[in-house]
């Protein structure tokens, strides 16, 4: 459908023109769309919206904020600035110095430029060769556009560059089975061979390919990638742009397997949606290892590192703390598997895979209709029903915000499983 009352130009992930859908107010975890009922959020707006809509405290802090501090050069420090770079280190483990950025796009851009460089630094000019996965996706704009492998959301026009090679994702995209760690290890170290490890700066990964599919890799894949990162010396860069501040049921997914990543990008959650605000987080080592050969990076971003969305992001990770949130997505994710198992025999559905606050429900074709026609059906009698979940090649994706309350998970729930019984039943019978 085109956009023919606006003058705004809106599309999806995958270049369609999109239905002229007003959303007029928010209100916690609900939305009110103009012509229809409130709908409740499952997909947090878009990764971000952790807390909800209207927020008192975090509403409270952007006044005071802009108050004291409306604006400060990112060539200068500011009181939030400093706590919370202080804060995402010590959240990420310690010992991490803290870039801002805008978004998720120019924090993977910023760490790509900092891998490279590091081995510039100490004498490697020759690695620059990043490897990432088929299924992921890290942005789309500058050389992120690059490092995103899922060709559904390749930007049309991209050409190959033979400095970002895709490798397979956890799971086979012929058979839908997971690799098994062996496989992947065979695999990544063939990669090498083939490419040579003195030309390979950096391996992104995200924990789990939540925009490509929800996929959910098997236990050990972070501690096999970073083992083989070290061996090969590898840069290794875990993208926790969705997958970050509690959405795993962990500060950030990564934690779940214990490993240390050299880099961490991060986006989205970090101020719960209410201010754009990103940051890569770099193990000092690195920055050391710049500082002391004097290289710099030369990426200065005006409005990066601004006094307000750092305010809202100390006081969003607070209150993730504070409400022992972490937990509570933990708690739920028992809840939403269990119920999500009810259909996951349905004819219509292929596999449902998540854990946290993130959740995939692939559809097969059936019937005559292809899987991306169902659900795009399913997403739609949910919308109608009052839950907005996200559609896009074959697959529902669900995460809702972190601080979902029981009633507002069974609505979800509902919505859900009802549309899928519904759908099913309609495409049966023809």
């Amino acid at each position: 459908m085109k956009n023919n009352s606006t003058s705004q130009w809106i599309e999806d992930f995958e270049g369609n023109n999109m239905p002229e859908t007003i959303v007029s107010s928010g209100c916690g975890g609900w939305v009110n769309i103009e012509g229809n009922e409130r709908a409740y959020e499952a997909v947090s707006g878009h990764s971000c919206l952790n807390l909800g809509h209207g927020h008192s405290e975090l509403i409270d802090v952007v006044a005071d904020s802009l108050k004291n501090l409306s604006y400060c050069s990112p060539e200068h420090l500011s009181p939030s600035s400093i706590a919370l770079s202080e804060r995402l280190s010590t959240l990420l483990g310690g010992n991490y110095m803290v870039k801002y950025s805008l978004s998720g796009s120019s924090s993977n851009e910023i760490a790509l430029s900092i891998a490279r460089r590091r081995w510039k630094a100490l004498g490697h000019a020759n690695k620059t060769v990043c490897i990432s996965l088929d299924r992921s996706y890290h942005g789309n704009l500058g050389q992120a556009q690059y490092v995103t492998g899922f060709e559904a959301f390749r930007v049309e026009g991209r050409p190959d560059n033979t400095d970002f090679v895709h490798i397979s994702s956890a799971r086979n995209a012929n058979t839908g089975a997971l690799f098994s760690l062996t496989e992947i290890q065979t695999q990544i170290e063939n990669t090498v061979a083939s490419i040579g490890a003195e030309r390979i700066a950096c391996l992104f990964v995200e924990p789990v390919n939540f925009a490509g599919g929800v996929i959910v890799p098997p236990k050990g894949y972070l501690k096999l990638l970073r083992k083989l990162c070290d061996q090969y010396e590898i840069t290794l860069i875990v993208d926790e742009v969705i997958t970050g501040f509690g959405r795993s049921g962990a500060w950030f997914a990564f934690q779940q397997e214990m490993i240390r990543p050299d880099i961490v990008t991060m986006g989205k959650g970090i101020t719960a949606g209410y201010f754009p605000l990103a940051a890569v987080a770099v193990d000092k080592r690195i920055y050391d290892e710049l500082q002391h050969h004097q290289v710099p990076l030369k990426m200065v971003i005006t409005m990066a590192g601004h006094p307000v969305g750092c305010s809202i992001a100390l006081k969003a990770i607070e209150i993730v703390e504070r409400d022992n949130l972490c937990a509570q997505v933990t708690s739920n994710e028992q809840v939403i598997r269990a119920t999500l198992n009810l259909i996951a025999d349905l004819p219509i559905i292929s596999e449902i895979r998540g854990f946290g606050h993130m959740w995939g429900l692939e559809f097969c074709d059936f019937n005559g209709y292809s899987s991306a026609n169902i659900a795009t059906q399913v997403a739609q009698d949910c919308e109608h029903n009052g839950c907005i979940v996200a559609a896009a090649d074959g697959i529902i994706r669900i995460n809702p915000p972190l601080n979902m309350s029981e009633d507002e998970c069974d609505h979800m729930l509902k919505v859900i499983t009802d549309a899928v019984n519904t759908i099913t039943a309609n495409l049966a019978a023809g």
